[in-house]
């Protein structure tokens, strides 16, 4: 999976006021916000101690998910223990979700400036926008570890995806991880994400 990603817009509407004579019908409940079940997770932990520092930084994992032994060098993945038993680097689950981590990146990061290579240039932005929509960008340049959380939909697939680069601290070297939310449901990607960016200090 290519590092790309998105997060899908919320729409609200307000109902309007009828006239007495013409009583209006009960409103529709809302539609509760997604409830996510997590446990946190040490991001040294959760990358399989393949980060050359710790970092304090903890990552929302969904409580049904463990470790998996889906084997690729440089990636750490996981998911539903009952998912990992067939999946593979290529064929992860979609219909329960995933996450992962990854050293195996083509960005990198200059502390000189700040600047995440392969993110912040407008070349790569544009390649984004061609293979995305909805396209969103989080900064995080003054975080002890500078971060990017991106969100998109994938022209693709037409799912949501979601991953972050964070600096390791070392030289220019970054990792990632990426959020497939079960059957590509934006709330529940949204709200795991929201959890993350929060423990990004």
């Amino acid at each position: 999976m290519k590092p790309i990603f998105l997060a899908a817009g919320l729409a609200f509407s307000t109902a309007a006021w009828t006239a007495p004579a013409a009583p209006a019908a009960p409103a529709a409940p809302a539609a509760p916000a997604a409830s996510v079940q997590t446990r946190d997770v040490p991001v040294n932990v959760f990358m399989q101690n393949r980060l050359p520092l710790p970092i304090a930084l903890n990552v929302p994992v969904p409580v049904e998910y463990a470790q998996s032994n889906v084997k690729r060098i440089g990636y750490s993945y996981w998911m539903r223990p009952a998912d990992a038993a067939r999946a593979t680097p290529e064929n992860l689950p979609g219909a329960q979700g995933h996450m992962y981590g990854s050293t195996a990146t083509a960005v990198t990061y200059d502390p000189r400036y700040k600047v995440f290579f392969g993110i912040d240039d407008p070349g790569s932005l544009n390649k984004l926008k061609e293979a995305a929509t909805n396209i969103q960008v989080r900064q995080f340049k003054d975080a002890k570890h500078p971060a990017v959380m991106i969100s998109m939909i994938s022209r693709s697939t037409g799912q949501p995806a979601y991953f972050m680069y964070m600096w390791t601290g070392v030289k220019r070297d970054v990792f990632y991880l990426a959020l497939r939310a079960p059957d590509g449901r934006p709330d529940v990607g949204k709200a795991v994400w929201d959890k993350l960016a929060a423990n990004i200090k």
